[in-house]
């Protein structure tokens, strides 16, 4: 009888815990409609989240249309409202608390909630949540929200009036590019490349580009939990933070449960604490023996391990638990890499060092820039883009990503799929080349905003560095002059606000006993982490130290002069066109091709126009200045052509000067972009690859053999190396063979052979005098090499060319008379999914240069693909290139019809 009683009680004890519930979270997505403020006229919103231009779309057209940047300006001009009917849940009892939470407005709002003013807005990178239990209506009836949405023009040129009629300023006061501007991005808290750019658009966004949800709970909400990753001799240990939100100043109890079956025997149980409004974290450690787990490594190293961690919290009122059916029980699910991360700046001969060990190894950072998916907020988080941009990235053997400080905070899918994919991320905070004014109202907004997303991020593997700025140290430094006495007050404020201030604020994911990751970094480019003082850099740009940015169009990028021996380039480029399809796209495939240069030439937005590009060009390319209007097919494969051989000659320059960590890392600007548009993109707004792209593969690879020209000693510089990481150390032995060709013989003339030992994580040069290459009496200007390294099963790991002379100089060439033959799928013997993969057959007869392939036909141009390789020099008679294309829905029908192939032979006869 004493037994059935026990278990009775045991029941009862836990019965009110069984009988919670989760916290219930209400998107409110659908129903919406959007109006002028000065008008009655409804637009129907399809679902949340939204912007005015997405939502005003099928009216107006869209923003990114031929012409719309600057036809659809008055947009910008006007205050929109956004208003829904919803009803509540009968939901709150005693104990019940409803949020109203905004995750992302864009960006100065007022919020009403049936009739009544339930906040104001001035940050869409801050989350704002509003406890509103005492102001809704309880179902049948219908609750009225609206959200008013200020003109972001007509509010940043008002605070920048009050600024100046304080006698204060806060340059610039427009961006540095030509064309349509829009001027004081740096008084609003908002994506600050909406206010345009060199490469971009002038968007100026406004509305809800996040999502609106309601919240049930009873006392506080998981918003979000920080793990810290560290490790002993015999375990690994996850510091944790977990960070509640709840709008109470009473007092409450919490909870939280650790699942991990991969990790842990048990649930790691973090026993009941009361909580309070001001300090609604929960801090603990779980500890894990170093058997049980595999290490997360950056792309090329190794495997990226991630484990599922789910931290299940119940929060309540009363010390005794939860009451029956309370909504006290809110959860997180986090995908946990384990690796140590530091950033090693050590003394040497000529400064300091700045590179990445990862899990003890020291890692060189190939990759590039991410700007936004696209250039309206609400649109920048689609899935299918991000995953095809950062899947790109992981092919091509990147393993870092720089998201550019003038964009956004990423979505979660975007960490998430870094994390997948091995791609570290340098972080920069959302402030860009201009001084930022403060008061405490503006603190407070950017204090805010800094905390929540840093809580957001901290747990990624993938995130390796946070930068508090970009540009602004080295825009100060430079503009000290300029700025006359208001030079000291906006370096006094500029301290305050990122070290003072910012920086102070990442405290929160920092830790006493460890670092997590380094940083945080103040600007970029800088001196680095250690060699940041109290004052500003003299020289931001200095080489000895920390990152630089490396623009000289004025110079020759395929000279190694052009570039200083940095330690790491956070920023380099070149700039090209996007393909012909991208823009018929916007203009229709019967387009003249004087409006085609029009349209070229109204989205060109660099400063100095295309003087930079064709300056480019003109260095290596047969290539006539003044003309690119007669012949647009030929100014793209030009331009393409150009950004990937210099992007080539700096990323080889950068990886041969890695030993003794002299160059430790190079991010090309930029992998993606915002619009079709004249930019220094790899891949374009549709997701088209460029030249640059299929380059990258190869010039990135992990093994790769590099060939450069020592002018003053006449010799071929030539470093092999390997970037890896193998548990056992090992050699590995190759061959290296030099081929000398004549242009006008498809079969090469000489060879030289080498044998080369290379360990994990090595690097050997060689040098050969260029005479030794040459064959008989030809000179430099009739011949050209094709290097390749071999394995010991004669297989090619890594294949380069080195052309002695600028292209435009070569003698000798031949119209390699190419043949194009396709091969694919026999659409009446097959079945849905379809494979459609196709390959391409190329014949020549004499060496091909730079062979470019591209889809002409809208119907197969306009559906991503993907071509084996592109823009290569073809030396054997026939060569097969692969296409494959995403769709797997259709059966595609394609014939060497629908295929552009060009060639520089054909430019050079």
């Amino acid at each position: 009888m004493l037994r059935i009683i026990s278990v009775c009680l045991i029941f009862l004890l836990v019965l009110p815990q069984l009988n919670a519930k989760k916290v219930r979270v209400d998107e409110l997505t659908k129903g919406w409609s959007l109006r002028e403020a000065n008008s009655t006229i409804q637009f129907s919103v399809t679902k949340i989240p939204s912007g005015v231009y997405t939502a005003l779309a099928d009216e107006h057209g869209d923003l990114l249309d031929a012409g719309n940047d600057i036809n659809l300006r008055w947009i910008a001009n006007r205050t929109w409202i956004y208003s829904t009917d919803f009803e509540i849940a009968d939901e709150l009892g005693l104990d019940s608390l409803v949020n109203l939470t905004f995750h992302g407005i864009d960006t100065i709002a007022k919020i009403w909630l049936n009739g009544e003013l339930l906040g104001e807005t001035d940050n869409m990178f801050v989350r704002y949540s509003y406890s509103v239990g005492h102001l809704v209506r309880f179902s049948p009836l219908q609750n009225q929200l609206e959200v008013e949405i200020l003109s972001p023009l007509e509010e940043a040129n008002a605070r920048a009036q009050q600024l100046e009629a304080k006698g204060n300023s806060a340059p610039p006061s427009c961006p540095s590019s030509r064309g349509d501007v829009v001027c004081h991005h740096n008084m609003l808290r908002k994506m600050q490349m909406s206010f345009g750019g060199e490469w971009n658009p002038v968007a100026l966004s406004s509305g809800l580009w996040k999502p609106v949800t309601l919240e049930y709970y009873t006392a506080a909400i998981l918003r979000d939990v920080d793990v810290a990753i560290n490790r002993n001799d015999t375990h690994w240990t996850m510091d944790c933070r977990a960070f509640l939100n709840t709008p109470d100043s009473e007092s409450f109890y919490a909870q939280l449960v650790v699942y991990a079956s991969e990790l842990l025997d048990e649930p790691f149980v973090v026993e009941q604490k009361q909580l309070g409004h001001a300090s609604a974290t929960l801090e603990f450690q779980v500890h894990i023996p170093k058997a049980r787990v595999k290490l997360w490594w950056p792309n090329g190293y190794g495997a990226q391990q991630l484990y599922p961690v789910l931290f299940s919290l119940k929060s309540y009122r009363s010390e005794t638990g939860p009451e029956l059916s309370s909504r006290t029980d809110s959860q997180k699910l986090l995908h946990i890499g384990f690796r140590t991360i530091e950033l090693v700046e050590d003394k040497d001969e000529r400064g300091r060092t700045f590179y990445f060990r990862v899990n003890g190894h020291p890692i060189f950072m190939k990759g590039a820039n991410y700007v936004p998916a696209h250039t309206l907020p609400e649109l920048s988080a689609d899935s299918d883009t991000i995953k095809h941009l950062l899947k790109s990235a992981q092919r091509a053997n990147m393993n870092m990503i720089r998201v550019w400080g003038g964009g956004l905070y990423e979505s979660d899918t975007f960490y998430s799929l870094a994390d997948s994919y091995g791609l570290l991320v340098w972080q920069d905070m959302t402030y860009t080349k201009a001084t930022y004014p403060i008061d405490e109202e503006r603190m407070a907004s950017m204090r805010l905003e800094t905390v929540q997303n840093a809580q957001r991020l901290a747990y990624h593997a993938s995130l390796a560095l946070i930068v508090t700025n970009n540009e602004i140290e080295l825009y100060l430094v430079k503009n000290r002059t300029d700025f006359g006495t208001d030079a000291k007050r906006l370096e006094d404020e500029y301290k305050l606000l990122f070290v003072g201030n910012l920086c102070a604020e990442l405290n929160i994911i920092s830790r006493n006993d460890f670092s997590p990751r380094p940083g945080p970094m103040i600007s970029t480019p800088s001196l680095g982490i250690t060699e940041s003082g109290k004052e500003l850099a003299k020289d931001p740009q200095s080489p000895d130290f920390g990152d630089v940015h490396i623009y000289e169009d004025e110079r020759d990028a395929l000279s190694q002069s052009t570039y200083p021996q940095a330690r790491f380039i956070s920023e380099f480029g070149s700039g090209s066109l996007p393909m012909r399809s991208s823009w018929q796209r916007l203009l229709g495939t019967d387009t003249s091709e004087e409006s085609l240069a029009a349209l070229i030439r109204q989205r060109q937005h660099n400063s100095k126009g295309f003087i930079p590009l064709l300056r480019q060009i003109a260095y290596q390319l047969p290539f006539t200045l003044q003309n690119w209007e007669d012949n647009i097919d030929e100014f793209i494969y030009f331009s393409q052509v150009s950004q990937a051989m210099s992007t080539k000659m700096a990323i080889d320059l950068f990886r041969s000067r890695r030993g003794d960590y002299q160059t430790m890392g190079a991010l090309i600007w930029q992998l993606n972009d915002v619009w079709v548009a004249p930019t220094w993109s790899c891949i374009d707004f549709h997701g088209n690859y460029k030249l640059v792209y299929y380059w990258a593969r190869d010039f990135l690879a992990p093994i790769n053999i590099i060939a450069l020209y020592n002018e003053p000693n006449d010799q071929l510089n030539i470093t092999v190396t390997r970037e890896d990481y193998m548990e056992t150390a090992d050699m590995q032995l190759y061959n290296i063979f030099i081929n000398t060709f004549l242009w006008n013989d498809i079969f090469s003339k000489k060879v030289i052979a080498r044998a080369i030992g290379l360990r994990e994580s090595s690097i050997d040069q060689l040098n050969i005098p260029l005479d030794s290459v040459l064959y008989e009496a030809h000179a430099k200007q009739e011949i050209f090499l094709e290097i390749l390294l071999k394995d010991q099963d004669d297989q090619v790991v890594a294949q380069n060319y080195f052309y002695p002379v600028a292209i435009k100089h070569i003698v000798g060439m031949k119209d390699p008379e190419l043949r194009l033959e396709v091969v694919g799928i026999d659409c009446s013997t097959t079945s849905s999914p379809y494979a459609n993969s196709f390959s391409i057959r190329i014949t020549v007869k004499y060496p091909a240069l730079f062979v470019y392939l591209e889809l002409t036909d809208p119907e197969y141009a306009n559906q991503r693909h993907t071509f084996s390789m592109n823009g290569f020099t073809q030396t054997v008679p026939r060569q097969n290139v692969y296409l494959e294309f995403e769709n797997d829905s259709t059966c595609l029908k394609l014939t060497s019809e629908h295929i552009g192939v060009k060639t520089m032979n054909q430019y050079m006869l």
